[in-house]
Parts: structure tokens; C-alpha cells; sequence
């Protein structure tokens, strides 16, 4: 098979750049609007293009709040998927679970698009089959942290299946108190908070 021409290559660097423009200006209005208020047209401005630009990529705002959401899971497996199998045995689950906590309390944005907390407490609108490979992405991420407590802890199979739903449950709580200043208010510091709970399972 021959290799794409330079005219091709260019004008697939180029298709490219602008998509991440559209995904990025999106992301912008998103976190500045919320998603119910959010419009194509919006976006398309900030993106400084027109609408009709933006339809070949995305059929609509929720199309870009998928995409968005995808990238963003995309780079936490990869970021917990080295997190969980770089070091020791002995330190994976808290390597992984430091590691999910510090992803998210670094990137505010996306925990609120993880959380969906940009239109509310529910994925309306984003359609069955972009839930579904979201809940998967989401699944296969939560399925490291269960990797590193096998690394880590000498547990069957159907206890490392309820400990890193469990784990994940905490993680997320603990963000949205951390996100939302609670803990401050509370007199508390999420990475003492974090170290105990590291600690506590490591003696289970």
C-alpha cells in the first residue's frame, strides 16, 4: 500500500487540529453555560468558525460532550494503567488509587464532565450507545484499581470485584468534597484523609 501523499497527510493534520479546536472551545462554553445551555452556536464561536463547520465531526452538543468525556477517560486509564503496574506489589493499590484521586484533583474540568455535574446529575441526551462505551470506559478504569488491590492484597476474585467499587465510591466522594471546598469548611485535608484510608485497607 502506498503512503499517503504530503497534500493527504497535510490535510489530515489539518482535519485534525480543527476537531481538537471545536473539542476545545467546547469544553470552554461547557464549563462556562452548563450543557442545558450550551448551543452549537456558542461553541461555534468560540471555536471562531461556523456551524455548519462543526456538523461533519459532531451531530450535535451532546456528540461533543461524549467526545469530550471519552478523551477524558481515555486518559485516565492510561494514567492509572501506569500508575497500578510500575511499582511494587506491595504499593499498587495505593499507587493506583493516589493515582486516580490525583488525576481528577488536578483536572477539575474532568471531574464536573465525568461527574455530568456540566447538565445536571443524569447523562440526558448523550444516547444509548455513547452511554454505554462511556460506562465502559468508566468500568475498565475501575477495573485497574481492582488490579492493583489483587497486586497488592491476597483476595479472591469476588472481593477485589466489591473492594474497588467500594474504593471508587470513596474517591469520588472524597473529590466532590474536595471540588466543592467542603473539606476546607470541614477543617480537613483530602491528602491526610487519602493516606488514612490507604493505610486502613492496607492492614485489612
Amino acid at each position: 500500500m502506498a503512503p499517503p501523499s504530503p497534500r493527504a497527510d497535510r490535510n489530515e493534520r489539518l482535519s485534525a487540529l480543527r476537531r481538537q479546536i471545536i473539542l476545545d472551545a467546547a469544553q470552554r462554553v461547557f464549563e462556562r453555560d452548563g450543557l442545558e445551555k450550551t448551543t452549537v452556536r456558542a461553541i461555534a464561536k468560540e471555536a471562531g468558525c461556523t456551524t455548519g463547520a462543526i456538523y461533519p465531526w459532531f451531530a450535535g452538543k451532546e456528540t461533543l460532550y461524549g467526545a469530550l468525556l471519552d478523551e477524558s477517560l481515555q486518559r485516565l486509564h492510561a494514567h492509572l494503567e501506569q500508575a497500578a503496574n510500575s511499582g511494587a506489589a506491595e504499593s499498587a493499590a495505593r499507587d493506583a488509587i493516589r493515582a486516580f484521586f490525583g488525576y481528577y484533583a488536578e483536572r477539575r474540568t474532568d471531574f464536573s464532565l465525568g461527574m455530568y455535574l456540566f447538565q445536571g446529575l443524569g447523562p440526558r441526551g448523550l444516547g444509548r450507545d455513547m452511554d454505554e462505551k462511556l460506562n465502559t470506559r468508566l468500568r475498565q478504569c475501575i477495573d485497574l484499581i481492582g488490579h492493583a488491590l489483587a497486586r497488592t492484597k491476597a483476595w479472591d476474585a469476588a472481593v477485589v470485584e466489591a473492594e474497588q467499587m467500594n474504593v471508587f465510591t470513596y474517591l469520588m466522594g472524597l473529590l466532590l468534597l474536595q471540588h466543592t471546598r467542603r473539606l476546607k469548611s470541614l477543617g480537613q485535608q483530602a491528602e491526610a484523609l487519602l493516606d488514612n484510608y490507604c493505610h486502613a485497607l492496607e492492614q485489612r
